[in-house]
């Protein structure tokens, strides 16, 4: 978790660029058929020139090497693409009381994915020093644990503000 005090002017609420989870390990399969679905590619560019039987004919082996390459680079794509992507951090904003969930690219940028005002949590459980948020359509937004008192007496008084915690 980030806390961060930005005072510069923000755009209006934006939705979120990519689906920051899909309930039931929608995501899990589709990586997975990609995974299989890259093997099966490069198995088959290799599988084309040692199947026995094959043709050793110059207008052959000419197809044989175009469609082993097409079929091994999208099969090394497919592997690429399948990559389990980075978790996003959550920062929480008691200047502008906002929640935020930020994805760090490898090049340094950040993508933020979903910013939900405190005012807009549809739902705020506090256990000790752990705080769970829901978002607007009571979808599970971030869950975090602060260990800093000036820091948890921040959120809390942010969101008792927005009368979202008794």
């Amino acid at each position: 978790m980030t806390a961060t005090a930005d005072f510069m002017n923000t755009e209006a609420a934006a939705p979120a660029l990519e689906p920051v989870r899909i309930v039931g390990g929608g995501r899990m399969v589709v990586r997975a058929a990609q995974r299989f679905m890259g093997v099966a590619l490069i198995i088959a560019a290799l599988g084309l020139w040692v199947a026995p039987g094959a043709s050793w004919e110059s207008d052959v082996m000419l197809f044989k090497l175009i469609l082993s390459i097409t079929a091994g680079l999208a099969g090394l794509g497919l592997m690429q693409s399948s990559a389990t992507p980075q978790a996003p951090e959550v920062e929480i904003d008691t200047i502008r009381r906002e929640v935020r969930l930020v994805r760090r690219a490898k090049d340094g940028r950040s993508d933020v994915l979903q910013r939900c005002g405190f005012a807009e949590l549809g739902r705020v459980e506090r256990e000790g020093a752990h705080v769970r948020l829901w978002d607007s359509n009571n979808t599970f937004l971030a869950e975090v644990s602060l260990t800093d008192r000036n820091a948890m007496t921040s959120l809390v008084s942010g969101l008792r503000d927005a009368g979202k915690l008794d």
